[in-house]
């Protein structure tokens, strides 16, 4: 039930409101009796506005999630609504995240003090919508929870009441391409093209290479996905440790130079451990999605001289450069990287 303390007038109950008391007034004045027909179904619609709106339920907000992405990337976002009574809803977005899209023209932006932005779409007793946002800076960025702009059904009547619930849009550091003859030796045994020994097949997955799909499996099942081989004697040792730690203003820079390397190196065949000063977390081929979560969180910061021991690549980021180490060679990031080239436009569910 919606609060009588958020319940207001709109203009029109407040014209109706005056128009019954004007009329009461001069019917007692003048002892005109027909003037009742107007002011007591006036007054009677104002009962019921008022009623129906303290009755009604709190509408319920349900909306998805969307897939994390890299910065520069559109993801779209579907909000479903019940309401017993008319509502607008206001949607707050994160302030790293731009509205770029409201499908079919039917909603507007409004931005709001601190940079946050509101998506604001009337669905009478019910519906649903959708909204595009760009994904901006690296991190966790909060989608709604909603307010809802309720009337009743004569329209005398309004509250606005807030919804629970909620969702985040997870960016991920930028991703760039590794020119691997730039990259410094780690001082292990490299994982190498050892096919000797057959391990097992598993689904293709973005990122794996198109020289170990196993074309005669594959073609077994043609409606589905491709298979990749495995093979026993590419499972190298203990993987390769990337330990990351940036000085101030260095967190995203190393971010983005470790998630680059875990990515190239996890698409090359490699397990990867990646430590970071708030945890760490390991990778295998096709695996990258929890690796690429705890760097898109990450405040940076040092490591423990443990942490670092345990380096096979040590990144270390001051301000918006970062350096790569691996047996004792170091390189800056940007001699070894290419940043991405990105489509705008397409708005994925």
């Amino acid at each position: 039930m919606t609060a009588l303390r958020r319940i207001r007038p709109t203009r029109r109950g407040t014209g109706v409101a005056f128009a019954v008391a004007f009329a009461g007034a001069i019917a007692a004045l003048g002892g005109t009796r027909s003037l009742d027909a107007v002011a007591v179904p006036a007054a009677v619609a104002l009962v019921v506005g008022a009623a129906q709106l303290a009755r009604a339920d709190r509408p319920r907000v349900r909306r998805t999630d969307p897939e994390p992405g890299a910065p520069g990337e559109r993801r779209a976002v579907t909000v479903s609504v019940d309401s017993a009574v008319p509502c607008t809803v206001v949607e707050p977005v994160g302030e790293k995240l731009a509205v770029v899209d409201t499908p079919g023209g039917r909603g507007e932006g409004a931005d709001r003090p601190g940079g946050e932005t509101e998506v604001i779409e009337a669905v009478g007793h019910g519906g649903t919508f959708e909204y595009a946002v760009e994904l901006g800076r690296r991190g966790e960025h909060r989608l709604g929870p909603a307010r809802c702009r309720l009337v009743d059904s004569l329209g005398l009547f309004r509250a606005t009441v807030p919804t629970e619930g909620g969702t985040t849009a997870l960016v991920h550091p930028e991703i760039r391409a590794i020119d691997p003859t730039a990259l410094p030796a780690t001082g292990r045994e490299p994982y190498g093209d050892d096919r000797s020994t057959f391990d097992r097949l598993r689904e293709y997955t973005p990122g794996d290479s198109l020289r170990d799909i196993h074309w005669r499996a594959s073609a077994k099942r043609p409606d589905e996905g491709f298979l990749i081989a495995e093979y026993s004697g590419r499972s190298g040792s203990a993987g390769i440790t990337l330990v990351g730690e940036s000085g101030r203003g260095g967190a995203d820079a190393m971010a983005s130079a470790v998630a680059s390397l875990a990515v190239h190196l996890v698409a090359a065949g490699e397990t990867v451990t990646v430590v970071v000063p708030d945890g760490e977390r390991s990778a295998r081929p096709g695996e990258t999605g929890g690796v690429l979560r705890v760097l898109a969180l990450t405040d940076g910061g040092e490591c423990t001289a443990a942490e670092r021991a345990r380096a096979d690549v040590r990144v270390r980021a001051e301000g918006g450069a970062a350096t790569v180490t691996a047996s004792d060679r170091s390189v800056g990031f940007d001699a070894l990287s290419t940043p991405p080239s990105r489509k705008r436009g397409e708005v994925p569910g």
